[in-house]
């Protein structure tokens, strides 16, 4: 017989959810927008600098259009590796690769092998 408490905890785990996604989107906003306020700046101070007399060094110029580039941001459903995680892998756990273990099994083998010499 299910718990009469057992919506409420589907509930909370639902707002719980999305709350933390909620959090998550506005530091992604509020790092987005220091980045194009940073952009701006740099853009700005080339504009300047061009427009004044001085001579811009072509190393500061590079310099600065690298740090104005835009920065490209990864989905984060991979990862660190940079491949895709399932459901599967996160309940059940990450598999053994079969080459590995076969490797893995051979070296104890001769580990064997060479202490009972």
């Amino acid at each position: 017989m299910p718990s009469p408490y057992f919506p409420h905890a589907i509930y909370s785990l639902a707002i719980i959810t999305l709350s933390i996604h909620l959090v998550s989107q506005r530091r992604l906003a509020d790092d987005e927008r220091a980045h194009i306020a940073a952009q701006t700046s740099i853009l700005e101070s080339i504009r300047d600098q061009l427009k004044s007399n001085k001579p811009l060094s072509n190393e500061e110029l590079t310099r600065l259009r690298r740090l104005a580039r835009p920065v490209e941001h990864k989905d984060g459903d991979e990862g660190a590796s940079g491949r895709t995680i399932g459901w599967g892998e996160i309940f059940l756990g990450r598999k053994k690769e079969e080459g590995a273990a076969r490797w893995e099994k051979k070296e104890t083998e001769k580990l064997h092998q060479d202490m009972s010499k």
